[in-house]
């Protein structure tokens, strides 16, 4: 659909891009911002018959640019009944589905660890103090294993050694895991080395050139990569520091067609306390040219 992408990836499970879009609408169904608009609902809209029983479907659908996460047809004025199922107790302005009453929640009374509010933390490694809650650095509840292990050193909050923040991430090219684009020709020739992507200052400040080998260091490991130099990523001013941020793709490994190092050794055994996902897009790491 025009506006959420460019026809050529899909979003599982429905195409959708962002769920619980109803939201994007007020009321009544009309954008919250003409500029901004996402899905509405087209009151003039006409649908074909029920494919099931025949039956003709009054005027009106959702529309828009996405997917909409909502039943297609179902109006803002709709009232909901309470005894139905799936989504007939839900009303016309219930836009969040996966919750059995529509409503989305600010305070959470079960079901998450950290909760019952959200708040932000900084990640277990990072180059500046909370400067939201300078009394609670990270999570009191992450998870961290071996602690304190030769494989698990965890560098502290604006530890020198370790100036910039690294994120990890997924390439298009790859789309599925190392176990398979390592070993598909056809991926492997279109992404055929792992690399590093780095901002025009951070590379003027190191003297890296695009395509240059660079070492990438944490406190756990070491990978050698090469250079992506771009002006994509780029550089942040916090707390009064400048701070450098790069990025590494996965995939990588020692065996297949297409071989390297494995981005997995520079990451911290640190998880999120909900569901145990290692803390593998905000950590830090120092870049060297080889």
């Amino acid at each position: 659909m025009p506006g959420a992408h460019l026809k050529w990836g899909w979003a599982w499970p429905a195409n959708r891009r962002n769920i619980y879009n109803r939201a994007s609408a007020d009321l009544n169904g009309n954008p919250w911002s003409e500029r901004k608009r996402w899905v509405w609902w087209d009151p003039h809209f006409v649908n074909p018959p029920d494919p099931k029983t025949g039956k003709p479907i009054p005027p009106g659908k959702w529309v828009g640019y996405d997917v909409p996460d909502f039943t297609l047809t179902m109006p803002p004025s709709h009232k909901g009944k309470p005894d139905g199922i799936i989504m007939e107790p839900l009303s016309g302005t219930d836009a969040y589905i996966m919750r059995p009453e529509g409503k989305g929640w600010i305070y959470v009374p079960a079901g998450l660890v950290d909760g019952p509010f959200p708040t932000h933390y900084e990640p277990h490694e990072s180059p500046v103090q909370n400067l939201l809650y300078p009394k609670q650095q990270s999570s009191p509840v992450h998870k961290v294993w071996s602690q304190g292990k030769p494989w698990n050193q965890l560098a502290a909050v604006g530890d020198p050694k370790f100036p910039y923040v690294i994120t990890t991430y997924r390439l298009t090219e790859h789309y599925l895991a190392g176990a398979m684009s390592r070993w598909l020709p056809w991926l492997s020739e279109l992404q055929p080395e792992l690399f590093i992507e780095l901002g025009k200052g951070l590379a003027k400040e190191k003297g890296i050139n695009n395509l240059d080998y660079v070492i990438i260091t944490t406190p756990r490991s070491h990978v050698r990569a090469k250079a992506l130099v771009t002006d994509r990523i780029g550089v942040l001013k916090v707390a009064g520091k400048t701070i450098h941020h790069v990025g590494m793709p996965w995939h990588w490994g020692w065996m297949g067609l297409s071989t390297g190092d494995v981005v997995n050794d520079l990451t911290a055994w640190v998880g999120d306390p909900n569901v145990s996902i290692h803390e593998g897009k905000a950590f830090v790491c120092n870049v060297e040219k080889a």
